[in-house]
């Protein structure tokens, strides 16, 4: 036990899948070419890249999907133990191979991932954005869908018609170890 503990302090990749985990889980599910370069700073560049500012809690996202999307996503990191943790991946990426390398491509990360998690993270994405839909038709609350919609880079309708599948099929939303509260 006090081992695990001391292994946060380190920028170990069991500490790495740990912090992709919290931030697909408690923040939003990024894409994982979004992922896969994004590096923890503690100050803002201009530089066109990824990267999370341990300062200002944000998530910054510059390069994305497509060509045709635009702009800069800016995503706040609410959790202090999350926080904590980042830092001490300071001036490193959020997540990296076995061998401390970048993953070259989303898909090997996925691979990665699943390996770990026991899904790839477009499926956990699927259940998480299934969850939150479900959710907000049971309680009303569209701020948390739009949030997530905003996180996701999706508009409502393609996550209404895309990510709904586990509510549109009735599947346990459990799958990829996600428990209702």
């Amino acid at each position: 036990m006090k081992s695990d503990i001391q292994l946060l302090n380190t920028w170990h990749i069991t500490v790495q899948i740990y912090c992709v985990l919290k931030i697909y889980l408690y923040i939003g599910d990024l894409r994982g070419d979004e992922v896969v370069d994004l590096k923890i700073l503690d100050t803002d560049t201009e530089d066109k890249i990824n990267y999370i500012n341990t300062t200002t809690k944000k998530i910054i996202i510059r390069n994305h999907k497509t060509e045709k999307s635009t702009g800069t996503r800016t995503i706040d990191i609410e959790d202090k133990k999350l926080m904590i943790i980042l830092k001490k991946g300071l001036g490193k990426y959020l997540i990296t191979d076995t061998n401390g390398k970048l993953f070259k491509t989303s898909s090997k990360f996925g691979e990665y991932f699943k390996s770990m998690i026991g899904c790839n993270p477009y499926d956990l994405r699927k259940v998480l954005t299934s969850k939150c839909i479900r959710e907000c038709l049971t309680n009303g609350d569209t701020e948390q869908l739009e949030r997530l919609s905003s996180i996701q880079s999706h508009s409502l309708n393609t996550m209404l018609n895309n990510y709904n599948t586990y509510n549109q099929e009735n599947i346990i939303l459990d799958t990829c170890l996600i428990e209702d509260d």
